[in-house]
């Protein structure tokens, strides 16, 4: 049985998704992100050094979000602009500390549950079928590499079936849910049907049929 289940992006589906599934809103580094595989790669490999630098971080998407350059990491719910206001610069600089201090408190997080002895599920969400078995196989060899002792399995959940499903190594599983038009909350009737082979945290009533 998985202790945790952990969200790796893309974006706020797949926090969304896990949280109603499992019933379980401890919050993750990755939660409500907006990032690519090559961006967590990055982020764990650098040890989060790499985010929220001083300096990095702009207004992007017309001010709806804000964009880490150090990361290409997009925040569209942690810096606050006024209702109907895009965010500034000046918006930004005012309150980067408090978003940096909430993100440094999230990577010891992830420092302590790697060093735990708790069994963890990755989960990936590739939102747009970006990726290929060999970048899911070189995330698990990074999070083996960095974390020896950690016990874990990576889900790379897709729109459509990998085409190089039996390139991946064991320890990465696949499974897909397919794109909800309209409802950024996703199919909640897929991700049952994704998550109901494997033995997560489960919220009381939740649905496990296959």
């Amino acid at each position: 049985m998985y202790d945790v289940c952990v969200g790796l992006g893309y974006h706020c589906e797949s926090t969304y998704q896990l949280r109603r599934v499992t019933g379980v809103e401890r919050a993750h580094f990755f939660d409500w992100l907006d990032l690519d595989l090559v961006a967590v790669r990055e982020t764990v490999a650098a040890d989060f050094a790499n985010v929220l630098r001083p300096g990095l971080c702009e207004p992007f998407s017309d001010g709806a979000c804000v964009r880490d350059r150090g990361s290409n990491i997009r925040f569209f719910h942690d810096f606050r602009a006024p209702e109907g206001a895009p965010l500034t610069s000046a918006i930004i600089a005012e309150q980067f500390d408090a978003v940096r201090s909430k993100f440094d408190h999230l990577a010891a997080r992830w420092r302590a549950l790697t060093a735990s002895r708790s069994r963890v599920l990755y989960v990936h969400q590739d939102a747009f079928d970006e990726s290929g078995a060999p970048d899911l196989a070189a995330l698990h060899s990074l999070l083996r590499t960095r974390y020896p002792a950690h016990d874990f399995d990576l889900l790379w959940l897709r729109r459509t079936p990998p085409t190089d499903a039996e390139a991946l190594p064991p320890g990465v599983l696949w499974g897909t849910v397919p794109l909800d038009p309209g409802r950024w909350e996703g199919d909640d009737a897929a991700w049952d049907a994704a998550l109901a082979p494997l033995d997560i945290p489960r919220a009381p009533g939740a649905d496990r049929r296959a």
